[in-house]
């Protein structure tokens, strides 16, 4: 019997919304909070989510209501997402895109490209959300774009917001966590604390982005390949 989480993606598929799927609701912004562990803000629209329904990525005003110019537009809301983009960090996936960055013209290109459409939609959602223009951040994307990759949450964040194809290196860590988190299956399962109230107090400025300690779910662990080829030498004699 199929595990009843599971949706073919012929029937369904998360990455971005449209329409009135793209408006949080009052459920979707307690979700968010939980997920994050702290109360969401100025959130204004949901644009990816999981198969289910539940947010995956929260699209925030370029302008907080107090004020603050706020360059993230596309914030990666997960646990389970976050945690497994947090692994490729940690295995040094950014040191090896940026070599990549600085030798391959056309993945230098397209990653270019990929920060004037993070520009030209955080000016939409901007519109939107009726702050207008936000000189402070003028031309300033996130995640390290146009020349260097600086966080992964940011760059998967816009590719699940904006879909294949627009962000290579999004794109690319998407596929690289495939062993933890893929598209066509519910993850949400104990991914965050749903009983009693959702978070109230703010502990952080800007919230824990890719630490799942903070949700109380440990991180996925990879495999070392290295200790794991040093092993299957020891128990061979060799």
């Amino acid at each position: 019997m199929d595990d009843p989480r599971t949706v073919k993606p012929a029937e369904a598929g998360s990455g971005p919304t449209t329409g009135e799927s793209r408006q949080p609701s009052a459920r979707d912004l307690d979700v968010l909070s939980r997920q994050l562990g702290r109360p969401v803000r100025d959130v204004v629209e949901i644009p990816a989510r999981c198969v289910c329904g539940n947010p995956l990525v929260a699209a925030t005003s370029p302008r907080l209501s107090n004020g603050t110019p706020f360059p993230t537009t596309y914030y990666l809301t997960h646990p389970v997402i976050t945690s497994a983009v947090s692994r490729l960090e940690a295995d040094g996936l950014m040191n090896a895109m940026n070599d990549r960055l600085g030798a391959d013209t056309a993945l230098a290109a397209d990653y270019r490209a990929a920060h004037e459409a993070y520009l030209q939609a955080r000016a939409e959602i901007g519109a939107r959300a009726g702050v207008g223009a936000v000189p402070e951040i003028d031309g300033i994307s996130a995640g390290g774009m146009p020349s260097r990759v600086k966080c992964l949450h940011v760059l998967v964040g816009h590719s699940l917001a904006a879909g294949p194809g627009v962000n290579p290196l999004g794109d690319e860590a998407i596929a690289g966590i495939s062993e933890w988190w893929t598209r066509d299956r519910c993850y949400c399962d104990g991914a965050w604390d749903t009983a009693g109230e959702a978070p109230s107090r703010d502990l952080s400025r800007h919230g824990p982005q890719g630490l799942p300690e903070i949700v109380g779910r440990p991180a996925p662990v990879r495999k070392n390949r290295a200790a794991d080829g040093a092993a299957g030498t020891k128990g061979s004699g060799q």
